[in-house]
């Protein structure tokens, strides 16, 4: 049998370019090449095939918006929103070059800021204070097991991250300086002064 018939017989039963590859081990190209040739390259999985309204519709909505939003709100894959756009890349000088990547640094410190804290139960253990985030903060009980900065690593994995809030408390801003202060000093800052 041909590779053309034995790629037709398959794709009539159902099966996808990438099985088909595998299974005649050619390459996808090939097969895409007959079974357009065939005229059996229309989507066998259920996927949406876009009118020409909605590729306009998706072009427009892509000019403002990511690859993953645009998949996600038309309901297809990230391949398929890049098969219908125009080309969407923009050459982008160095200003917004760095904005852009501060922007990606301050988001990321933030999302861990906010996974530590919930992983620590969301509010101090002193006082119970929990309205603002960023008055939290994480303490290392043990300062000589410290191995860093939990807010100035947003570069690790979450996983050493974790293992280094094992070690933490979390606390406010007040009671953390108060800790800090009756550390430092040997006193309660409660403690009268006469």
């Amino acid at each position: 049998m041909k590779t053309k018939d034995e790629v037709i017989k398959l794709r009539l039963l159902g099966k996808s370019y990438n099985e088909i590859s595998k299974e005649l081990n050619i390459s996808k190209p090939t097969v895409s090449y007959h079974c357009i040739n065939a005229g059996l390259n229309e989507p066998i999985d259920g996927r949406k095939i876009l009118t020409d309204n909605e590729k306009i519709e998706l072009n427009e909505y892509y000019k403002t918006h990511t690859i993953v939003e645009t998949a996600k709100k038309f309901e297809i894959s990230k391949t398929t929103v890049l098969a219908n756009t125009k080309n969407k890349r923009i050459v982008l000088n160095e200003i917004e070059k760095r904005r852009r990547n501060y922007e990606g640094v301050k988001n990321r410190r933030q999302q861990l800021k906010e996974m530590g804290v919930e992983y620590l139960g969301g509010k101090c253990i002193k006082c119970g204070y929990n309205k603002c985030i960023a008055a939290l903060e994480f303490h290392h009980r043990n300062p000589s097991e410290k191995e860093f900065n939990i807010s100035r690593y947003q570069n690790l994995s979450w996983m050493k991250i974790l293992t280094e809030l094992d070690k933490c408390d979390l606390l406010c801003s007040n009671c953390h300086r108060e800790l800090h202060y009756e550390e430092h000093w040997d006193v309660s800052p409660h403690a009268d002064n006469v």
